[in-house]
């Protein structure tokens, strides 16, 4: 059965502008999503390049193939720049000029335009570098964990490739595959590998983009507003999660309780937002001296839980002094004074108590209720023959 090239081009054309449309809508609803503008110029000038490349016949070759390719290029562009944006890194501005001017240029000269062969391989090895480009830079940002990534990485790769079999099939395979006559069907069958290419494409980039939302939502859920670090939900469900894969590889592991010292003086004389940029100040000295691995978060008020997997009571005590040093020295500045404070830690550890959060989270606060009784800024770790039904500050959480 013959493909019908007219059909094919026309349905193709029809998708791309309602899908290049669509994500215009998306960016309007979702103006931090500026990928979807990069995007819908890039679908937009797909058809662009679409309707120059259907009047071929009845135009000059210079303005069907050469100003079609233009916009097929600068489509190709786009893409790569969507990529880049989709990463949060910023846009390339000049190759959005360049690269398309160096295919006109070449049209502008006779032997080129038309030489099919020509034409064939140098379109290819720009497209085929364009869409490696875009591969690339999805791939640069696999640290971010969405689903859709890898398939978008997958198509951009083998869509590269296709191209640039077409410049290793140049002299074996009728045009638009390669540089011989046109045979019946072949357009269609070209211009249909483009539309399914670029349909799965862009909805995976859909799915992506929703994955990123969600993924973005999720985080905000468990993330204290104030300071970054994680909020109670977060200790709840991931500390209970890292407790069970400790207890099944029987590793250490090592909860801190960090209770800033006269909190509520501090915010008595200052106000709240001087006691908000001691809690910032806090937290930033703590991620200075844990690892990317550990888990920091707020309880609520002045009050913390660190989380320090695969570590035993005495590496736990160097952290929690080189915390309490640092904080010690450190300065805020508040309303113009120069404001220094403490904390008190508390550590309880797998190795004594096991693997139960709410056992560590209490001992620790013990311990804390400790370090304060024994005169703030101090470390406390700990013991088991300490009373099971101690002091504890603790309130019952809630998930």
């Amino acid at each position: 059965m013959q493909i019908d090239s007219f059909t094919v081009l026309l349905f193709g054309l029809f998708i791309k502008l309602v899908l290049g449309s669509l994500f215009l809508v998306f960016w309007y609803k979702q103006r931090s999503a500026a990928w979807y503008v990069w995007w819908a110029a890039t679908l937009l000038l797909a058809c662009a390049a679409t309707v120059l490349f259907a009047v071929r016949g009845f135009t000059a070759d210079l303005f069907a193939i050469g100003i079609g390719n233009v916009a097929l290029i600068a489509a190709l562009v786009c893409n790569w720049q969507a990529a880049r944006v989709f990463n949060h890194v910023r846009p390339l501005w000049m190759p959005i000029v360049t690269v398309p001017s160096l295919w006109f240029a070449a049209c502008l000269v006779p032997a080129f335009i038309e030489n099919t062969a020509y034409r064939v391989v140098l379109s290819s090895l720009i497209a085929a570098s364009l869409l490696a480009l875009a591969a690339y830079e999805m791939w640069r940002g696999r640290s971010e964990q969405l689903p859709s990534r890898w398939p978008v990485i997958v198509l951009f790769s083998t869509f590269s490739l296709f191209f640039v079999s077409r410049i290793a099939l140049v002299g074996v395979l009728p045009f638009p595959f390669g540089a011989l006559p046109m045979q019946p069907g072949s357009v269609g069958a070209f211009n249909l590998i483009m539309f399914f290419h670029t349909l799965l494409i862009t909805v995976l980039i859909v799915a992506m983009s929703k994955e990123r939302l969600e993924f973005d939502q999720r985080v905000k859920a468990q993330t204290d507003p104030l300071t970054g670090a994680l909020n109670r939900r977060a200790l709840m469900s991931r500390g209970d999660r890292l407790l069970r894969r400790h207890n099944v590889e029987q590793k250490p592991l090592c909860l801190l309780f960090l209770d800033l010292d006269d909190f509520k003086s501090l915010n008595d004389r200052f106000g709240h937002s001087g006691g908000d940029d001691v809690l910032m100040k806090f937290v930033a000295v703590v991620h200075d001296n844990i690892r990317p691995t550990d888990f920091l978060c707020r309880i609520g008020g002045e009050e913390f839980c660190c989380l320090l997997p695969h570590t035993g009571a005495t590496q736990a005590h160097r952290v929690a002094d080189r915390i309490r040093h640092q904080f010690e020295a450190a300065a805020v500045d508040v309303a113009g004074a120069t404001v220094r404070t403490t904390v008190s830690l508390g550590i309880a550890s797998t190795e004594t108590f096991g693997y139960d959060l709410d056992t560590l989270m209490r001992r620790a606060d013990m311990a804390v209720y400790e370090a304060k009784q024994q005169g703030r800024n101090r470390v406390v770790v700990a013991r088991s023959d300490d009373p099971a039904q101690g002091t504890s500050r603790i309130k019952a959480v809630a998930v």
